[in-house]
């Protein structure tokens, strides 16, 4: 029972909300599901908070939920009690990111993104979401992915939170198509015999949740034809009993292992809208596999509670290995691997997995060369956290862990009397240091080390800017190898008595070395939202013991300078090059909204003064406003000079920068510069050197556009500095060559779906470029541009990439196949209709645009307006309606409803130019 609460515990933890606290994390919602009396589940659940497996919140009811779970999800815990959620809040680290329920899934932002993006979009469909079919190969994860679809509808309030999640195999039912009538659908009684009573199916058991039905490749043509009537009405028939029919509504999953094509019928796939396809082990990337590896372990770890190593070998084998079962076979072999490393480890030892209980077939498929790097032995413990094993840095990260302890006991010994500590802890220090400079490899993890070394080099330029101080070279380097070997976990005893030892010694050290130590919190304050770590007590005593005063000299004082501007980087342009300029960092930028008031602007030059040394007086350069209002915000306390100069520009910056490098009186900066900064005007409008570029355009937003330009950029060449634009269709139809981009860029041709008529400016159709009727156009377009090597490379690419195919695929996240099954019947009855013969151009023209529609349609974002319409329906009205009856089979297959507007451009498309002339008698 209580290994059983435990595990429960464990699981709903992973989906906990602690702003809305679900009652299954109580004891009488406990009492309830397990079956037993609350007070024998209150008895285990105290003993588990004691043990410190769970966490118990002291409120009304009173909560538990599992420590380990949560601190994998969300972030680590002090304490084992809390009197309220908020006391838990405020544990929480300051740039913690939010999470969501997919992030579970390791990949969710990487191969399995476009994946989560499909399931969102049918779950998040109007009217109960979209059926959805996911592919993939066996153990790719299909099921668990159903799973937590399930918890986030739940969270999402999209499923009231008793939403019912019923799972049935067809695989069961592969050959016995009555009994999966049955299970499916329910029976009456007397449908069958046996059947003495009536009798609900899965579809009922799911009504108002989720109904996943796997391995559905398994159900013969029969079985597919059964779940018509569902997928198109919504309704079902129990067995026996056709006259009534009941409405449920479910939502449905279906998982294979099969291909599509080969294994339904197409009129039960053109039936799924979504359909979404999970990648292999194999296809994943190597992090990905190393995550999948580590999170496994630590389930081991927590199973067996013994602290587990794996040897880099181990490791780069299981990283590296194809498993046929992916995840699922993944994760067996480490089962197994863990068992037999159990039964043959010492006991209180740490159990050790190496190439001897890998399976055989593993170590036959190893190829790797005698000279690959193979990473370190890995130690998985109870306080190990997947983020951090991912940048494991074991033994540098203890040795810092062991200098802390021993400055800590030093501390102690002393009697909590720095003076007395003080030469044994700058030892201590000392040798950290030399261990850290001297003694580690850095080799394995240079990138990282190069990428914290530049961020720190940057925030101490930016204090000797700001304190005008003077820092020793080494400490750039120091700092860097200090951060970069403590690796990114946090350092937090769980002894009260020694987090109280650790305060005290911060007061000391900050007493004694005031300076130092405000200038280490500062230094640590800006890297740490650059270099993602989580800041210490122990990392400013350490810091500030190394940096004493001998590291750092004051500099005679300069004025400070700041530049307050409105808009997205406008302070920020001009600081920067002026302080370029200057060869110094003289100004400082605030880039301001256009709604900012004087009051937020002067809030912010304060923030600016407590953080910065302006003893020396103060020049604030502002773009606009009243410099009084700005004044009479400053509070009485702030008693150095301040200049206000308006109307900021460069020149003035500069000619303000070079009299405070002066060291010039306030008086003499404000008047010399004013008179310095003169300025003359000219307009010059750039005719030769213009960037060569191609526009890309859709008569229906910049979506098409966006992807149209996509799909170039991917033929061009690497070699080739042609630029590929998309542009919005209406603004070149307006304003022609008067349009920026004309200025800006020398536009060798426009490609997309209509012409926009720019006098000068060639325009090819994207269904020509799809069909490849005016290649040879293109191909001169960038004779210019391109060597004809390139355009050869150039031409061969557009040919792979636009395909029709390719083009639909990239315009929208339906399946394509289905997608253009659905156009091919929606233009053979337009083509009856209307008695018309559409040209290969408008055809594939269609194709495109209405893949684009169908999205729209299910995403509920149509083109809502078409300019006059009303004049269009009047004169096209048997037109329009021929349009709407062909796309009914669309409306009806997706359920949904095409508006007017859309109407209007699709006859565009088709009768706009058209070569046959339209009868007088329509207008």
């Amino acid at each position: 029972m209580r290994e059983e609460l435990l595990q429960y515990l464990k699981n709903q933890t992973a989906f906990l909300n602690l702003d809305d606290l679900s009652e299954l994390f109580t004891a009488s919602k406990l009492a309830e599901i397990f079956k037993v009396k609350r007070n024998t589940v209150s008895q285990y659940l105290n003993q588990l908070t004691e043990t410190g497996e769970l966490v118990k919140i002291n409120s009304r009811p009173v909560y538990y939920f599992h420590k380990g779970a949560f601190e994998k999800q969300f972030f680590v815990l002090k304490e084992n009690h809390y009197e309220s959620v908020r006391a838990i809040q405020t544990e929480q680290p300051m740039f913690g990111k939010e999470q969501e329920l997919f992030s579970l899934l390791i990949g969710h932002d990487k191969s399995l993104k476009r994946v989560i993006e499909q399931i969102k979009a049918a779950l998040n469909y109007p009217d109960g979401g979209l059926p959805v079919l996911i592919n993939g190969e066996s153990g790719t994860g299909k099921s668990y992915l159903v799973e937590l679809i399930h918890h986030y509808c739940v969270q999402k309030e999209l499923l009231p939170e008793d939403a019912p999640f019923i799972t049935l195999n067809c695989a069961q039912y592969a050959n016995n198509p009555e009994l999966l009538t049955s299970n499916l659908f329910g029976s009456v009684k007397g449908s069958y015999t046996g059947a003495d009573s009536d009798r609900k199916g899965a579809f009922e058991a799911a009504d108002g949740g989720i109904l996943f039905l796997d391995e559905v490749h398994r159900l013969n043509a029969e079985g597919q034809e059964k779940l018509f009537t569902y997928l198109d009405q919504g309704q079902i028939y129990r067995m026996g009993d056709t006259n009534h029919p009941i409405t449920v509504h479910t939502r449905l999953f279906f998982a294979t292992t099969e291909e599509l094509t080969s294994n339904f019928l197409t009129t039960f796939i053109r039936r799924i809208p979504i359909q979404t396809t999970i990648p292999s082990l194999q296809q994943r990337g190597r992090n990905e596999r190393l995550e999948l590896i580590y999170s496994f372990l630590l389930n081991e770890q927590a199973t067996i509670r013994r602290d587990l190593i794996i040897s880099g070998q181990t490791l780069e084998l299981l990283a590296s290995g194809n498993f046929k079962g992916n995840i699922g076979e993944l994760k067996n072999i480490i089962k197994v691997m863990t068992a037999k490393a159990l039964s043959e480890s010492e006991p209180d030892q740490p159990i050790k997995l190496t190439i001897y209980q890998l399976p055989e077939a593993l170590l036959s498929m190893n190829h790797q060369s005698m000279q690959t790097a193979l990473p370190a032995e890995i130690l998985i413990h109870s306080d190990s956290r997947l983020d951090n094993l991912m940048l494991t840095n074991t033994q540098s990260q203890k040795r810092v862990e062991d200098s802390f302890a021993k400055m800590i006991l030093a501390y102690q010994e002393a009697q909590g009397q720095l003076v007395d500590c003080q030469l044994k802890l700058k030892e201590l220090v000392n040798q950290l240091f030399d261990y850290l400079l001297f003694e580690t490899d850095r080799q394995q993890k240079h990138e990282m080390l190069l990428y914290l070394t530049k961020y720190v080099r940057e925030t101490f330029r930016q204090m000797e800017s700001a304190y005008q101080i003077k820092f020793n070279g080494n400490s750039v380097y120091a700092v860097g190898y200090y951060l970069f070997q403590r690796g990114a976990g946090r350092w937090l005893p769980e002894d009260p008595h020694i987090r109280e030892l650790i305060r005290q010694l911060e007061r000391q050290i900050s007493e004694a070395y005031p300076a130092s130590y405000h200038y280490v919190q500062r230094i640590l304050e800006m890297c740490r939202p650059k270099i993602d770590i989580e800041i210490s007590a122990m990392d400013r005593i350490v810091l500030t013991l190394y940096l004493k005063k001998a590291d750092w000299i004051k500099e005679q004082g300069i004025a400070k300078a700041v530049i307050v501007a409105h808009g997205y980087a406008t302070a920020s342009s001009i600081a920067n090059v002026a302080n370029r300029f200057l060869e110094n960092d003289i100004f400082e930028s605030f880039d301001m909204p256009l709604d900012v008031t004087p009051q937020q602007i002067a809030e912010e030059i304060l923030d600016y003064s407590e953080n910065n040394d302006i003893s020396n007086g103060l020049v604030i350069l502002v773009d606009m406003g009243s410099l009084k209002e700005i004044y009479q915000y400053f509070p009485k306390q702030i008693n150095v000079p301040i200049v206000i100069m308006n109307n900021v520009t460069t020149p003035l910056a500069i000619a303000i920068g070079e009299n405070i490098k002066q060291q010039r009186t306030l008086n003499e900066i404000a008047s010399k510069s004013a008179a310095e900064a003169t300025f003359d005007w000219e307009i010059i409008y750039p005719e030769e050197n213009r960037t060569k570029a191609l526009l890309t355009t859709c008569q229906t937003g910049i979506g098409t556009a966006a992807q149209i330009c996509h799909l170039l950029e991917k033929s061009l060449p690497n070699s080739c500095e042609l630029k590929i634009v998309p542009y919005e269709f209406r603004f070149l139809a307006e304003k022609k060559q008067e349009e920026t981009v004309f200025s800006i860029y020398d536009v060798l041709g426009i490609i997309g779906t209509d012409d926009p008529q720019v006098a000068e400016i060639p325009y090819l159709s994207l269904e020509e470029l799809i069909s490849g009727d005016e290649q040879q156009v293109l191909t001169e377009w960038l004779a210019p541009v391109m060597t004809p090597e390139e355009n050869q490379i150039f031409n061969t690419n557009v040919i792979r990439n636009f395909s029709l195919e390719k083009v639909i695929d990239s315009v929208t996240i339906l399946d394509t196949d289905k997608v253009m099954s659905e156009i091919d019947r929606f233009m053979r009855d337009l083509e009856l209709a209307g008695k018309i013969q559409l040209s290969n151009a408008k055809k594939l023209a269609l194709y495109v645009h209405v893949s684009c529609l169908i999205e729209r349609l299910i995403r509920n974002v149509p083109i809502e307006t078409y300019d006059g319409y009303s004049d269009l329906y009047q004169c096209q009205k048997e037109l329009l309606k021929n349009i709407k009856q062909a796309f009914s089979v669309i409306e009806r297959d997706y359920s949904v409803t095409i508006p007017d507007s859309e109407l209007a451009y699709i006859f565009d498309i088709v009768y706009k130019n058209t070569d046959s002339a339209m009868k007088d008698e329509e207008f």
